[in-house]
This record gives C-alpha cells, sequence and structure tokens, in this order.
C-alpha cells in the first residue's frame, strides 16, 4: 500500500515545497519510503508501505529508455503471471515487484492493461514527453484517487488534503455533495466534498493530454446469470475460485493475518488460509456492550481452526475522541463502524503489515437484511396508506427502543423498514442503505432542497434489474460498496499503514458471483445460501447458521448519555436549530434511536466549522 499523488501546473512550473509538503501528509499512508519524480510542468511523489520486492520495487520507476514512469498504490496479484507473458513479448524487466508489470503491461496494452490487472490499485503512469499521465482505479475502487482540473492545473493524490495542499489553493464545501452525503452517509463518485474536485469512479481510467482529460469505464459487473450449471457446480467452481484468491493474496514479503469477526464471510477466508498453510495469525475487537459484541464467535472459530488469535476491547471514549477518528476520511463520512475498524486497525499493526478480510461478500452473495426487506415492500405498500402512516408507524414511532445491536431489537427493525418504505418514490423503488430521507434533510437544512434531482441521477452507476432485490444488489455494488465499504477499510487501515486485501473482490470470483442465479444466494429467509454450503466444509454449523451481525458501535447510549446542548454545539452551525433539537431530544427523551442521524450531522459539523 502507498500514498501517490502527482500534477501537471502549466501556471508557474512545480513548487518543490508544496510537493513536499503533500507527500508529508501521507506519510501513514507510506511510512517506509518517499520518492518523487520532477521535470517541468509535471511532478510524481509517492509513499512507499513496503509489500513485495523490499528493496527492488522503489517508486517513481521508469521503463528501459525512460519514456514512461509509474506510481502506484495497491498490490497486482498476478503479476507473475504477466510478468512471464511480457518477457515471452520482449519486455526486459529489472525488479521483482508488480509495480514495473503495470510499466510493461501499459507499453504493451495501453489503457487496456487494466482488464488484465487482478489487484486492487490505484495508479499513474506518465510520459513526459507529451506531459501526458494515464490514471485508472480497480473494478471495486479498493484505493482511492481524487482528481483536480482546472485551465491550467491538472492534479491527482489518494487523499483530499494532499490534493488541496498540492494545488495549493482553498477550496469550498460542494452543497451538491452534502445533501449526497446527508441521504447516504457517504459521499458517491464522481463527488467529493470539495467544490472543484472529483472523485475517478471505480472501474474507471481516465486519459489526460494537452491540457484536456477523458474518462472510460472499464468494468461492468457481469449482469445475466447462468442458468444451465446445477447449484453443485456453482458451488464447486465458487470454492475453488475463492480458494484460488486466498492463495494469491498470501503472497507478501512481510508478517501478513487476517481480520476474524466470527461472522461467516471472515470466517471462511480464515478457514481457507489455514488449508493453505500455517494457521494463521487472527484478530478482532470486542464491546463491553454485550449486544455489539462478537468476540465469543470470532474465539470459537479460532479455535476450532487453531488460530494465532487476539482480541482487542474498544472502549469507544468521548465524542471529540471518537469523532476525531472521523477526520481521517477528509471529508464527512457517517459509517460509525469505522471507529472500531480504526482501534482493530491500529491493534492489528503492531503485529502484521497485510492482513486479509472478508468485505465484499455481502454485496455479491445477498448478506444485507434490506435484500429480505425488499421482498416485504410491495405487500407493505398493498396496505392502505391511512393504515401505514396514521395506525402502524404512529404506533411503532411511540415505543422506546433498547440500546442494543438494531438487528437484536424487533422495534428497530420494523421502524427502519417503514421509514424507507414510505420513501422510496426517489429511490428507485429500492430500499438501500440510506441516513436522511429528502424530507428529513430540508427541515434541516432548507436551502439543499433543489439537490433533490441529483439522487435520481445516480441511477446510470448501475443496471436496474427486473427483480428488485436484484436491483438492491447491484446498487449496493455500484454505491454503497466502493463509497462506504471500502473507504472506510483504506482510510482506517491505512491510517496504521496495514494493508487489507479482500479475497471476495478478486476479478475471477466477480465474475463467477455475476453468474451464479439470485435463487442460489438468496433462498426464502435464509441469505448468502451458496457460501453458506461451501463454509459447511470449514467451520461448525454455528457459526455458518448464525444471523448476520454487523459491526457498530453502541452510538445510542453514547448519545443519550450526552449533554443535549453539547450535542448541538457538534451540529453545523448552519442547521435550522428547532428541527436539530427536536432530533436531539427526541433521542433523548422519547426512547427513539436517532443516532445515526445524530452522528452524521456531528461529523459534517466537523468538516464545515474546518
Amino acid at each position: 500500500m502507498c500514498g501517490i499523488a502527482g500534477m501537471v501546473d502549466l501556471r508557474n512550473g512545480i513548487d518543490f515545497d508544496r510537493l513536499e509538503a503533500a507527500s508529508g501528509t501521507m506519510v501513514h499512508r507510506g511510512p517506509d519510503s518517499s520518492g518523487s519524480f520532477i521535470r517541468n510542468p509535471i511532478a510524481l511523489i509517492h509513499r512507499r508501505l513496503s509489500i513485495i520486492d523490499i528493496e527492488g520495487g522503489v517508486q517513481p520507476m521508469f521503463n528501459e529508455d525512460g519514456s514512461l514512469v509509474t506510481i502506484f498504490n495497491g498490490e497486482i496479484y498476478n503479476f507473475r503471471e504477466l510478468r512471464a507473458e511480457l518477457q515471452s513479448l520482449g519486455h526486459v524487466f529489472s525488479t521483482s515487484s508488480d509495480t514495473e508489470v503495470i510499466l510493461h503491461g501499459f507499453e504493451q496494452w495501453g489503457p487496456d492493461c487494466v482488464l488484465r490487472f487482478e489487484g486492487m490499485f490505484a495508479l499513474a503512469v506518465c510520459s513526459p514527453s507529451d506531459n501526458s499521465i494515464f490514471l485508472s482505479r480497480d473494478r471495486c475502487g479498493e484505493k482511492p484517487l481524487y482528481i483536480f482540473e482546472s485551465a491550467d492545473v491538472f492534479a491527482f493524490a489518494s487523499e483530499l488534503e494532499a490534493l488541496q495542499v498540492l494545488i495549493g489553493r482553498a477550496l469550498s464545501p460542494d452543497p451538491c455533495a452534502v445533501y449526497l452525503y446527508l441521504r447516504l452517509g457517504c459521499i458517491p463518485a464522481p463527488f467529493s466534498f470539495l467544490d472543484g474536485v472529483k472523485k475517478l469512479p471505480a472501474g474507471h481510467w481516465l486519459q489526460y493530454r494537452n491540457g484536456r482529460s477523458r474518462t472510460c469505464r472499464y468494468f461492468f459487473p457481469p449482469a445475466s446469470a447462468d442458468s444451465s450449471a446445477s447449484e453443485d457446480e456453482l458451488s464447486d467452481e465458487l470454492e475453488t475460485c475463492l480458494r484460488r484468491s486466498v492463495r494469491k493474496m498470501l503472497a507478501a514479503d512481510v508478517p501478513l493475518g487476517s481480520f476474524l469477526s466470527g461472522g461467516l464471510d471472515s470466517s471462511l477466508i480464515v478457514a481457507m488460509m489455514a488449508s493453505e498453510g500455517p494457521p494463521p495469525q487472527t484478530f478482532s475487537i470486542s464491546f463491553p456492550n454485550a449486544s455489539f459484541d462478537e468476540s465469543r464467535y470470532a474465539e470459537q472459530v479460532a479455535q476450532s481452526l487453531g488460530t494465532r488469535h487476539t482480541v482487542y476491547e474498544v472502549n469507544l471514549g468521548d465524542s471529540e475522541e471518537c469523532l476525531s477518528i472521523m477526520d481521517a476520511f477528509g471529508e464527512p463520512f457517517a459509517d460509525s463502524s469505522a471507529i472500531p475498524v480504526f482501534h482493530l486497525s491500529r491493534e492489528t499493526r503492531e503485529n502484521v503489515t497485510v492482513v486479509l478480510s472478508g468485505d465484499g461478500s455481502d454485496e455479491l452473495f445477498g448478506g444485507y437484511r434490506r435484500y429480505s426487506a425488499q421482498r416485504f415492500l410491495k405487500p407493505y405498500l398493498a396496505l392502505p396508506a391511512s393504515l401505514r402512516r396514521r395506525v402502524l408507524y404512529r404506533t411503532l414511532s411511540v415505543l422506546p427502543e433498547r440500546d442494543v445491536y438494531y438487528a437484536d431489537s424487533i422495534l428497530k427493525c420494523a421502524k427502519l423498514f417503514m421509514e424507507r418504505a414510505e420513501n422510496i418514490e426517489d429511490t428507485w423503488g429500492l430500499m438501500p442503505n440510506t441516513v436522511f430521507t429528502h424530507d428529513g434533510v430540508t427541515s434541516l437544512f432548507p436551502d439543499l432542497s433543489p439537490y433533490r434531482s441529483l439522487f435520481g441521477e445516480l441511477d446510470h452507476f448501475f443496471q436496474c434489474s427486473a427483480d428488485p432485490v436484484q436491483a438492491l444488489m447491484d446498487l449496493d455494488q455500484a454505491l454503497y460498496l466502493p463509497d462506504d465499504i471500502l473507504v472506510k477499510v483504506d482510510r482506517m487501515s491505512m491510517r496504521h499503514s496495514l494493508e487489507v486485501r479482500c479475497p471476495y473482490l478478486h476479478p475471477a470470483v466477480l465474475e463467477l458471483a455475476g453468474r451464479i442465479p439470485l435463487s442460489m444466494k438468496i433462498r426464502g429467509q435464509s441469505r448468502k445460501h451458496i457460501l453458506k454450503k461451501i463454509a459447511m466444509k470449514y467451520l461448525p454449523r454455528s457459526i455458518v447458521s448464525r444471523k448476520k451481525h454487523g459491526f457498530t458501535p453502541p452510538l445510542a447510549a453514547w448519545f443519550r448519555n450526552s449533554d443535549e446542548q453539547g450535542i448541538m454545539n457538534l451540529f453545523p452551525v448552519s442547521i435550522r436549530k428547532n428541527a436539530a433539537r427536536t432530533l436531539v431530544k427526541l433521542h433523548r427523551e422519547s426512547g427513539q434511536d436517532c443516532s445515526a442521524k445524530i452522528f452524521a450531522l456531528a461529523v459534517l459539523g466537523r468538516f464545515l466549522k474546518e
């Protein structure tokens, strides 16, 4: 893992001090070494976390004649196979690193080289002779890339802070991004928090030349299921594919382990790691609140597989401590599960440099409860509106909730379902993971009302399948996975210079998951059916069959025990105070769980103040 940045500055040429300052903001992404390339008006900078070919993989890296130079963040898991193929085509290599494969791959195949890379990456290939730059992100967006472009400056970086330092100008918040953040809890690509800065979307490349850029989408998730293959055939193929993915991701010249939550996804990955060699080191966290704590399940899996397991108990601390963790995102981000991931990554880095994780499985194989909820949507909406809104919703809304993980409360689940079901008119008839409804946003920030149409415009990123459950899964793969889950994992792990690899997101697994029919993923109320079938060969039945548990901290109790005015002080100054105070009172005095909304507002307030 690394941090990268670069620019073409046609104004005054390259400012070396600014270049060094931008590099300094990304030390956590690459603490082992730094490098730069400057040939006015182009500059590239690189921070390195050494994983493969520790001695030879120094960046920026040049091809044989110096006509191309590259910087790269990520890992190319099939670099050895590509290296052999490129050597057979006459290319000469001077290192054993995966970075050099990018150079020769671009020489041989041009932009199509990214179709051959199996890995996670944000990369730049520069041609100093014509001041052109080629950028690309991996298929799912595991590695970030922010871009700024004006008439005389083109710049990119792994993080927003580095980009702002690089271009040397202050940028204002983008109200479009603020609106989308309040709806989704994250800011989806191509938007960013800062006006004038865009994110290169996952599965895209960008070519900059002669003061102009063009963007191309190179990866489209498979949309057709393979109805000719039997469940047993696809199950066997998926098992083989996952094992191959795990095997490739075990390659590292530094200590390697795995996150282990005790859920199906990470447990299966650890089991496959153990089948490839000695039992790995595994790491998990625990919470004092039993409803949020999964550590006993992780310990059960570790004991079953014989791993060297470590559990860290996390104490959330005060609001300032928790919210300061969110600063690492560089823009508002409301997924509070980032807090335990931060703590887990910090403690894990004390032991290893690389870990495998189970991220991506829920989106590919139907793991979220909202997929089951989507099937209840049509019969629910068939009920008379007066019965739904005046009787059911009003009755449930006054009932107090326990401070437990939401899935442990039927009342919380029912309220969440009804809130989303009654507000699907601008969410494509689907029930995605959202924080505020449009009316909820505008009650707090009336000036954001004109941006409602932005939400509907996101539909060009996913295929709206005839089956609403499949459409919701496609939506999650297009938005929730790259802009929430993978952002969370990247920022929190790289804050501690820890590399996280996701076997479920290997291109071969992605392709196969697209061919598996929905009926083999979700069967009745059983989600991830085909994955559970494989897992039964590796794990205790009690782990395979237990219900899904999220990785969220107990925020409800935290805000309920906080001072009302103290919470109000966390919010943006532009918020409508009466509406905000009503929300806080509802949470603190009426037993309603509004903690996700309060947390989102507190994070936004922090960034707007900065």
